[in-house]
């Protein structure tokens, strides 16, 4: 009886503690999962996802270029409506096409660093992260951009050690909360609603001239910004939308 009474007891502690155990993981695996993501809050250092202000102004950015002819089918958009935005380039595209990059700011657009070879920067040493920063810092540099560089991960994906480089060098991470998810395809009508559906006044727009398709992304974002005007937004490149917070 009195074993009985023994395993009995030591099942039931056996599974308590099991379930304490799963739960630390899963909690942990929930957490880290969330800090990942770019809509997370940054414990290290400062991140952008949207400048608060009450100024009917947003900043579009373009991710994963130069990525030509369709980086200039959007050149010659932003020429047509008078706008400038921002470009972060992967430094291995822009190696393949300096040309571009340099079109891109001749043209008054701001550069934007988005790593050397696009490769998420999560669970990576400091000093990978600072290998895929800075030869595409040196690079923009070497092509003949004054203007500032803002960084962005790539995917917007952030954890301890990118933060904490990025803080090193007293560097903001600019992040996204108007995305158009154009880099899966799912339609120029999708784009459109993607971006309007979130945007507000102080918004950074996250659309791409490196993947996604021409057909749709170009036409979606010519959408978007007649929309915009015609609500009483003004366009600005990220510097600019910068200085405008309060």
């Amino acid at each position: 009886m009195a074993m009985k009474h023994f395993k009995k007891k030591h099942n039931g502690s056996f599974i308590v503690s099991t379930v304490i155990v799963a739960s630390i993981i899963t909690s942990a695996a929930l957490t880290f999962g969330y800090l990942i993501i770019p809509n997370s809050p940054q414990i290290i250092g400062k991140s952008v996802r949207r400048v608060k202000t009450e100024e009917k102004v947003v900043a579009l950015t373009f991710d994963d270029g130069p990525n030509p002819p369709f980086t200039y089918e959007i050149l010659d958009l932003l020429e047509k409506h008078d706008i400038k935005a921002t470009f972060f380039v992967v430094g291995e595209r822009a190696h393949e096409y300096p040309g571009t990059v340099q079109e891109i700011y001749r043209a008054g657009h701001e550069l934007g660093n988005h790593t050397w070879s696009h490769s998420v920067l999560i669970c990576r040493s400091c000093q990978f992260i600072r290998d895929q920063i800075e030869p595409t810092d040196k690079l923009l540099r070497d092509l003949g951009y004054e203007g500032p560089i803002h960084f962005r991960a790539p995917k917007g994906l952030k954890f301890i050690n990118l933060p904490r480089t990025l803080a090193k060098d007293n560097r903001e991470h600019i992040l996204f909360d108007a995305v158009a998810w154009d880099w899966s395809s799912p339609g120029k009508n999708k784009i459109v609603k993607n971006v309007m559906k979130s945007v507000k006044p102080g918004s950074i727009i996250l659309l791409h001239d490196g993947c996604g398709t021409q057909e749709q992304t170009v036409p979606a974002t010519e959408i978007i910004i007649e929309k915009l005007k015609k609500d009483g937004y003004k366009f600005v490149t990220i510097s600019e939308l910068l200085k405008k917070r309060f």
